[in-house]
Order: C-alpha cells, then sequence, then structure tokens
C-alpha cells in the first residue's frame, strides 16, 4: 500500500487515479450522474487530497481544502466497490488529518452522506447538525445558486452531514 498527498503540484496520474476511484465509488457504486459528481469540482491547481493505492492499482481518496482560516473541510471520501469495508477509509482519514494538523489546523468538518455517519464517529468525528456543506463553501468554487437540476433526474437517496473533530 501507498498513501500519496496529492496536489495541484502532482503528477497529472494521481489526480486520475483518484477521480477513477469517485467515478467506480460514487457514479458506478452509487448510481449518481457523472455530471452531478464533476461539476462542483474546483481548479487543478488548487486540489488538495489523499490517494492510497494497493499494487499500483487505485484504492481510495479524498478531498482537502481550507474554506476559512480555523477549518480544514474533507470531502469526496470514497473507496472503489470492491475494497469497501477493508480498513482503507481509516487509514486515509488519518494521514489526511496528519496533512492537516501539520498546516496547522486542529478542526475538521467532513461532508458525508448519512448511511456513512457511523463510519466516522469510529474515527472519532461527531455530527453538527447546525452546519451545513455551504456555510463552509471553499473560496476557489462557485457557490451554487440552488441544488442542480440533472437531466437524468437524479434524486439522491441520502441526506449531506457534516460531521466534525477537533485535534487538540
Amino acid at each position: 500500500m501507498k498513501i500519496y498527498r496529492v496536489t495541484g503540484d502532482s503528477p497529472r496520474w494521481q489526480r486520475i487515479a483518484y477521480d477513477y476511484v469517485r467515478t467506480d465509488s460514487f457514479c458506478f457504486g452509487q448510481k449518481i450522474p457523472m455530471v452531478a459528481e464533476f461539476e462542483q469540482d474546483g481548479p487543478e491547481e488548487t486540489f488538495e487530497g489523499i490517494l492510497v493505492t494497493e499494487d499500483e492499482r487505485p484504492v481510495c481518496g479524498l478531498k482537502i481544502s481550507y474554506p476559512r482560516r480555523d477549518v480544514a473541510r474533507i470531502e469526496r471520501v470514497c473507496t472503489i466497490r470492491e475494497k469497501q469495508k477493508s480498513g482503507y477509509g481509516r487509514i486515509m482519514i488519518s494521514e489526511a488529518e496528519k496533512w492537516i494538523a501539520e498546516k496547522g489546523y486542529d478542526h475538521i468538518l467532513i461532508v458525508s452522506q448519512d448511511r456513512a455517519q457511523g463510519f466516522y464517529e469510529k474515527c472519532g468525528y461527531v455530527l453538527n447538525e447546525a452546519l451545513t456543506p455551504l456555510d463552509v463553501w471553499p473560496e476557489d468554487r462557485e457557490l451554487p445558486a440552488k441544488p442542480p437540476k440533472h437531466e437524468s433526474g437524479f434524486v439522491p437517496d441520502f441526506k449531506v452531514v457534516m460531521v466534525e473533530k477537533y485535534l487538540k
């Protein structure tokens, strides 16, 4: 297993590998249309995230942003379908927390589907019902005026929740 800290300056294949994991997990695994999954992405040059590989194949990944000086935001946490529930998610979250702490942040918010809330609670996060993802929207991405309507008629079968953790 190899863990990569991916930035806008990283080799392009690392970002492509992360997008592969997202496509497998969200588009194929959860039937989220590609447009819905990828249309809110920020610029590649500001990308920050974690990519985990096994035998030189992508396994899981996540994105990190810093929407305010006092908080780091983790989102689009995903693992390929065949490796889910294999412990990779915990390893990846732990690596993200280390990187975030090295940058001087101690408050982390994770944008999550409600069905993954239990996983994050096992990692030490707690639900914050007072926040929505728009409360901590990354500055390098345009704020959506309203939830987009997709030609496919896609309606999520989950709620978005915010979980948080203080590292200190």
